[in-house]
């Protein structure tokens, strides 16, 4: 006999759960950005088991980047119904959601996306590269997000050579002390590019995110960067 925890014996159940639902059409998702979704994996959200959603579009361009492919919004909405059942069949042991990308902020239906979430009562947790201050703001104020992850990608006088995007540190700053006030669960972090994060940066950033809950460094990957030749 397989034990209930069994998780080919979850799945098939899912499959088979997934498979009686009502030939009704589909409803879109809230946001014509969702381009991909992840049923669950234990990385995106340290400690929890999360299924992932991943928003098309972001402005900046960071060398770097693994998700090149998310730079460009995309146009045609993904099926919703299933995704809001996978999560639902799947909430005694699902600890959340994360929304990520691209940049989550730069979709104008964002908050559209993370109230439908909300209707579900499943706690979100936000990825985000802290260039767009007010609309974390609104999100923070109602109460859409339980925890926030925010990208510092350099320092103040490197940040602009690895964005490509002049007067990004601005608003990130607004960003960080935002999420330092708030009191919601956050963590900042760093990727380690060698090209344009020194060893020393690492402590300089870590000294400006004083009063923060976290600092992660994380690990620089090659290939399938915006940049080939990272």
């Amino acid at each position: 006999m397989r034990p209930d925890n069994d998780p080919d014996r979850h799945d098939k159940r899912e499959e088979r759960l997934l498979s009686e639902l009502p030939s009704a059409p589909a409803h879109h998702a809230p946001t014509r950005r969702l381009a991909a979704w992840m049923p669950a994996g234990m990385l995106d959200w340290p400690g929890r088991v999360s299924a992932t959603l991943f928003l098309s579009g972001c402005s900046l361009r960071c060398p770097y980047c693994h998700s090149a492919a998310l730079r460009t919004p995309t146009s045609a909405p993904m099926e919703w119904d299933r995704i809001v059942e996978h999560v639902r069949i799947k909430r005694s042991w699902l600890d959340g959601v994360v929304v990520t990308g691209g940049e989550p902020t730069e979709d104008p239906d964002l908050p559209s996306l993370l109230a439908a979430l909300a209707e579900i009562g499943v706690p979100v947790r936000l990825d985000t590269n802290g260039t767009h201050p007010e609309v974390l703001r609104h999100l923070l104020a109602e109460q859409l997000v339980a925890s926030v992850a925010l990208d510092v990608k350099s320092t103040p006088s490197r940040y602009g050579e690895v964005t490509a995007r002049r007067g990004a540190m601005a608003l990130v700053a607004e960003s960080v002390e935002m999420l330092i006030r708030s009191g919601l669960d956050h963590e900042f972090r760093t990727t380690v590019y060698p090209d344009l994060v020194a060893l020393a940066d690492l402590a300089k950033i870590a000294r400006s995110l004083h009063g923060g809950r976290l600092y992660a460094l994380q690990q620089f990957r090659p290939g399938k960067t915006l940049d080939p030749r990272a």
